[in-house]
């Protein structure tokens, strides 16, 4: 987690600049004016903590996340963009049924990889796909998402993955962000090996015992907004406790004062565009 200004700093226009210039990388970037209307919506005696939120929320840019993407790849033993060099057959698949995020994130592997163009067509699939390829202990399948919070979407869809799979193959998960608790869950419940350009462990979840940054008393007024952004999960789905940000949509993971927009609350890093009824 990033280290918050000191208490009861000044919440001036060099401040704000700096949020300002920090969140520029989500895809509806908030502004002054927005930050300013965000802030109003706490108590004058809870600003200054309002405040310190911001300054530890965590952004990653598109660049971030390619650059991740990347990494991780050219990590992979066998892996090489020539054919020839390959060891054994390669497929990637975005993560989760159509509409969810792992299947969006192909675009931007892709373009990180270097494999947008139509040569490569052949080694991207769709889940469903996977049990026609005749898949060996020599072959792998490398699965792209974006975060994990607690790994459960990732193990629940595990069982229906190796009867696609069917064989030794060697299985990655591909991922811009994760919490140490998901990476140990989906290691003990699946054969997917992940990997996380960003892993946030327990200190990064502000409701934990090991965030030093914010106070007991802190962490309940936290929790107090929280259920007027969300009644049913005000520390983010999961209890994450996240703050962490992607530039192409929040985590529900993350904590509701953020991300959460309907009539009572505003984020400043909606999940969706237009704004609940709810």
């Amino acid at each position: 987690m990033r280290i918050p200004m000191p208490i009861g700093s000044a919440i001036d226009d060099a401040r704000i600049d700096s949020w300002v210039a920090r969140f520029k990388f989500y895809r509806l970037p908030p502004d002054r004016k927005a930050i300013q209307e965000w802030l109003k919506r706490f108590k004058v005696s809870d600003r200054d903590l309002a405040a310190r939120i911001l300054d530890v929320v965590e952004i990653k840019s598109e660049v971030d996340i390619q650059n991740g993407y990347s990494a991780a790849l050219t990590s992979l033993a066998g892996w090489h963009l020539d054919p020839g060099k390959r060891t054994g057959k390669w497929f990637f698949v975005g993560f989760g049924r159509a509409g969810e995020s792992g299947q969006s994130m192909l675009r931007i592997f892709r373009e990180a990889t270097r494999m947008n163009s139509n040569r490569f067509q052949s080694l991207f699939c769709s889940t469903s796909d996977l049990v026609n390829k005749a898949l060996t202990a020599s072959d792998t399948v490398v699965f792209v998402d974006d975060f994990s919070g607690t790994g459960k979407q990732v193990t629940n869809n595990w069982p229906m993955l190796a009867e696609l799979i069917a064989s030794e193959a060697k299985c990655h998960l591909l991922l811009t962000g994760a919490t140490e608790a998901a990476i140990d869950a989906i290691k003990s419940k699946t054969e997917l090996i992940v990997h996380a350009s960003c892993v946030l462990s327990a200190a990064d979840n502000l409701f934990a015992t090991e965030c030093s940054h914010f106070s007991a008393t802190e962490k309940k007024a936290v929790e107090r907004y929280g259920k007027i952004a969300e009644r049913k999960n005000p520390k983010g789905w999961g209890r994450c406790g996240v703050l962490f940000v992607l530039s192409h949509k929040t985590p529900n993971n993350t904590i509701p004062i953020l991300h959460v927009n309907h009539h009572k609350w505003v984020g400043l890093f909606p999940r969706y565009l237009t704004q609940s009824a709810a």
